[in-house]
């Protein structure tokens, strides 16, 4: 007979069979039960934060620079509608974050009772699976499920619901099960034999081939087969938006990412693609706008994706391949090897001549002398010191979108965006949960002044927890991306597109940490290299021209017709 175990025993003694090495959230009265193991166990530690939605955010944060699951706790009603959009943003970027949320109790459920509302109705929409418990016993298989669904597949959120009155003197049989016992772990669907032979049929017959590489890469780590399959087939790398370290940024093929103020030269190989190979990419609004603008409309699409609902959905394809995107990608490379290809020189010369461009263009942006300081010019001095194996989180808004294109990325799982999401708010959580999950690794997180105080409380947990983390705020002392709307839409009529703030870097020593306040761009590199050296987080705030405003992407969308 299986071993009884206190729920709350068995609750923990299941996650540490998952690999759980983090809980996120704060203390609650509805899983003390859960709680109370920690106390004489320091194998697994309760990082205790400022909001639920900060802990949902560190969740996902955690999950996409470790690749492995993570878990947030939240106690019932108030506390678990706060995860809403932490959990919405793992949910996009396909984060295995599993949700442990109590509930109201069962005689009390149905009856408008204290903190009660439908959490499984609730959650259905942004997680792949929201499901309730209503016996103990099935406590086990309920969280095993959990971390099953989580982690196949096209990989994604998962809530569990547990009425409060489960786990008080209640316990579990129990068996300790591996994982592998009752999941497929890292098995990688590959592709139909006949469509990766017409997929390499149909690349090898290109004259001026371009890869978009999206988040499908950075699951299945496959950048290597990213670059190996452009050079044979001297294929210009791009990729999706918010991917830009799906592949080392080095490579001399590589010309940056699509999307919002995306790279020019990347932008411009891919309008004159004769054959186009979306590897991991659904080619989402925030990569494509859904039209021609990069997209040539005669272009020949092959398309790898883990889903197939994704497969042609926006695009038509001319292959689409259904598996996981480095297996199939190996499948494309050795058929293509066997076939021995012939590059287009003429397209690979282009190619490395938009590389170049590119190059200059960044360089150049070094050189603007304006006060205060461009948002371009702040990156090109950050690059020149900008640790190589860095973890870089940028907020939605303005100011941290430059820094996409504006950074280099040598090792996958080094950006974290809030995706298609666009949410501000995201990245700094987000880079705390990244510093749990790497921390011999150098993060630096970016925000807007406005988005930095979405979840600014979460300071306290960084200092609390000694996270060596850099936030630089670029403050132009507006909401900038709206803002840009009102000048190119509305004339310049601006409502409440200005903002006041406080002076940043005095927040963080208020809380305990270092600041900088930096104004001049010969101080920018100097800053971050203290701030990196700095013990526990520190904030670097820089003034930036709040009229550096581009035209926005999606501005058809509120101009009134003509």
């Amino acid at each position: 007979m299986s071993p009884k175990r206190k729920a709350g025993e068995a609750v923990i003694e299941l996650l540490r069979q998952e690999g759980v090495s983090h809980i996120f959230g704060i203390v609650g009265s509805s899983f003390l039960d859960i709680l109370d193991p920690l106390y004489d166990d320091d194998s697994m530690q309760f990082v205790g934060v400022r909001h639920e939605q900060g802990a949902a955010l560190m969740a996902d944060g955690f999950s996409r620079i470790s690749g492995a699951p993570s878990v947030c706790l939240a106690t019932n009603g108030p506390g678990v509608l706060n995860l809403t959009y932490g959990i919405g943003s793992a949910y996009v970027a396909h984060s295995p974050v599993v949700v442990l949320a109590p509930s109201a109790s069962r005689d009390h459920q149905y009856r408008d009772s204290t903190q009660e509302f439908d959490q499984v109705a609730l959650f259905k929409p942004i997680t792949k699976a929201s499901f309730p418990i209503n016996k103990i016993e099935r406590l086990p298989d309920a969280l095993r499920q959990a971390f099953r669904v989580a982690t196949s597949g096209k990989m994604g959120p998962v809530l569990v619901d547990i009425p409060r009155d489960l786990l008080p003197g209640a316990a579990v049989d129990l068996d300790l099960l591996p994982p592998e016992s009752y999941r497929s772990g890292q098995t990688r669907a590959r592709g139909d034999r006949n469509l990766v032979d017409k997929a390499t049929r149909t690349l090898l017959s290109a004259q001026r081939p371009v890869i978009v590489a999206g988040g499908g890469i950075q699951w299945s780590s496959a950048g290597e087969e990213v670059t190996r399959l452009a050079d044979l087939l001297g294929a210009a790398i791009v990729t999706s938006y918010g991917r830009a370290d799906a592949v080392p940024n080095d490579h001399p093929m590589f010309l940056g990412h699509l999307g919002r103020l995306g790279a020019e030269e990347g932008i411009e190989a891919i309008r004159q693609a004769d054959v186009i190979l979306a590897a991991g990419t659904r080619l989402s609004q925030s990569t494509t706008f859904y039209d021609n603008r990069f997209i040539p409309a005669d272009a020949r699409i092959v398309q790898i994706e883990i889903d197939p609902q994704e497969i042609g959905r926006n695009y038509p394809v001319a292959v689409g391949i259904e598996g996981d995107a480095r297996a199939v990608l190996e499948d494309l490379l050795e058929q293509v090897r066997e076939r021995e290809p012939r590059p287009n020189p003429q397209w690979v010369a282009e190619v490395h001549d938009w590389a170049a461009r590119r190059r200059n263009r960044l360089d150049d942006e070094g050189r603007l002398s304006t006060t205060p300081l461009k948002p371009q010019r702040v990156y090109a001095e950050l690059r020149k010191v900008m640790p190589r194996d860095a973890i870089i989180a940028l907020d939605a808004g303005l100011a941290p979108n430059f820094g996409q294109d504006r950074l280099n990325f040598y090792q996958p799982r080094s950006l974290m965006t809030s995706l298609d999401l666009g949410g501000l708010g995201f990245s700094f959580p987000a880079s705390l949960g990244a510093k749990f999950a790497a921390p011999d690794r150098p993060v630096v997180n970016f925000n807007g002044d406005g988005g930095f105080l979405f979840n600014a409380q979460e300071f306290a947990t960084a200092v609390r927890y000694n996270l060596k983390v850099v936030t630089v705020i670029m403050n132009n002392s507006c909401w900038g991306s709206e803002k840009a709307y009102q000048r190119y839409a509305f004339n310049e009529r601006y409502v409440g597109a200005d903002t006041n703030n406080p002076r940043y870097d005095r927040y963080a020593e208020l809380f305990g940490g270092t600041g900088f306040y930096v104004e001049r761009p010969e101080e920018v590199g100097d800053a971050l290299l203290a701030a990196l050296q700095a013990d526990g987080p520190s904030i670097i705030e820089i003034p930036t021209d709040p009229d550096e405003m581009p035209r926005p992407a999606r501005l058809a969308e509120v101009q009134a017709p003509t």
